[in-house]
């Protein structure tokens, strides 16, 4: 959805809108097709039929490999789009297969950064994208979200952190290629995530900066580019991907995590969405509340949880670490201000009401922060755009919704997004 603003200070600035087709399993072209016509088209609809419909496309590895590698099927693809007015915009090329499958856990980062299997499965889907704006007559910008580099836990030294900033190289230089084939600006967008090799916004930033020395001296030994040129590339096609749970997790400021996220490289990207939170969980009053926090572990996703206190924050991989901890009593952790949790919930939800009847509050003002301060910095968007991209893909572990169409759930979270985007001047552009 393409919004604009009558506002001088904005002209010829467009907010680019769309939900992440990652909530949809994406194993195949046949899955990636019932998605946009069992939920993409029937939303479209829902919420007044324009088009071009804009999408946050979601294509794991094997799709993106047949569209990549097969001109008539992505010809095809392309038709297929064309007919029903959806039109992706960003991609989400984070999970490389598998994501709506149990047992994922911290595989969501494999293969990491520091292989060719992760590099080829990146350039298959800027292939794709940039190919399927250039038979749609598009020439906007796209940007692409992806982990920023491996696992925390697998990460050994610094080595590993050089070997992820190689291989980002490798990758601009293959999207300074598709730029010059396709005429289309492909932008990486470096995605912070708690216990990632980056977990929060400021080591996202610093990692962009290593990304850019190393892979700027990749650029010149196997491109031949000067110094000053490598580094023109690695800022032109490497970017930020700002995700406002993760950053509410981290409990970061929504300004200054925009000024830092935009600090080193363009903003890509907003990942729109909610964290779980609970304050005071030491509280006689939060044992509902945290054992309905604690109830929603499930086999599919990470929920890390981070706790600030007096003495700082403390940090879980998952919840049944926390688990744990409440089960032993854990002084530290239930003498904690507030727990914050990584599972994403509908956006417009001031509190989430879990299965048990307990409430547990959301991160959804930090979100509406985040969206704001980056509206105020409009001098960091992609050649004048701002993507944003709704990412609850939790609709199939979320308790009570199982096996229920998204489409009302994504009306009402697409309703929130831009009633904030209209109070701030923005409105669908006509």
């Amino acid at each position: 959805m393409e919004l604009r603003s009558d506002a001088p200070r904005n002209a010829g600035r467009t907010v680019r809108l769309g939900y992440c087709l990652n909530l949809h399993p994406s194993e195949s072209l046949d899955d990636v097709r019932a998605a946009i016509d069992g939920t993409v088209v029937p939303l479209a609809e829902h919420l007044g039929g324009a088009r071009p419909f804009g999408v946050g496309a979601y294509l794991g590895a094997a799709p993106a490999r047949a569209l990549a590698g097969d001109a008539d099927a992505l010809r095809s693809f392309a038709g297929f789009l064309a007919e029903r007015g959806v039109a992706p915009f960003t991609y989400n090329a984070f999970p490389y297969g598998g994501f709506q499958a149990d047992g994922l856990k911290a595989r969501v980062y494999e293969p990491d950064w520091t292989t060719d299997e992760r590099l080829a499965y990146t350039v298959d889907v800027a292939r794709v994208a940039a190919a399927l704006a250039s038979e749609a007559g598009r020439t906007a910008p796209i940007s692409i979200s992806t982990h920023p580099g491996a696992y925390g836990a697998t990460v050994e030294d610094r080595s590993t952190l050089r070997r992820v900033g190689q291989q980002l190289g490798r990758a601009v230089a293959a999207l300074a290629r598709i730029e010059d084939e396709r005429g289309v600006r492909v932008v990486l967008s470096i995605e912070a995530e708690p216990d990632a090799s980056a977990r929060n916004t400021r080591a996202a930033a610093e990692s962009i900066v290593l990304a850019q020395l190393a892979g700027g001296r990749v650029l010149q030994d196997e491109r031949g580019l000067t110094p000053d040129d490598a580094a023109a590339l690695m800022r032109r096609h490497l970017g930020t991907c700002l995700d406002t749970c993760h950053s509410a997790v981290e409990f970061e400021d929504a300004a200054a995590a925009v000024e830092t996220a935009a600090s080193v490289a363009p903003l890509g990207k907003i990942q729109y969405s909610s964290a779980l939170a609970l304050a005071a969980p030491g509280a006689g009053a939060s044992a509902a509340a945290r054992d309905a926090l604690i109830a929603m572990d499930e086999p599919r996703f990470l929920h890390q949880v981070t706790g600030r206190g007096a003495g700082g924050f403390d940090h879980l991989p998952d919840l049944p670490a926390l688990r744990a901890r409440v089960e032993a009593g854990d002084a530290g952790w239930l003498g904690l201000d507030e727990w914050r949790c990584h599972f994403h919930v509908p956006v417009q939800l001031e509190r989430y009401r879990a299965a048990s009847g307990a409430e547990l509050d959301t991160t959804r003002s930090h979100a509406e922060s985040v969206l704001a301060a980056a509206l105020d910095r409009d001098d960091t968007w992609l050649d004048g755009e701002l993507h944003v991209e709704i990412e609850t893909y939790t609709w199939s572990v979320l308790p009570g919704a199982a096996g229920a169409s998204p489409v009302d759930g994504l009306a009402a979270e697409y309703g929130h997004v831009l009633e904030r985007l209209a109070a701030a001047g923005w409105t669908p552009a006509r």
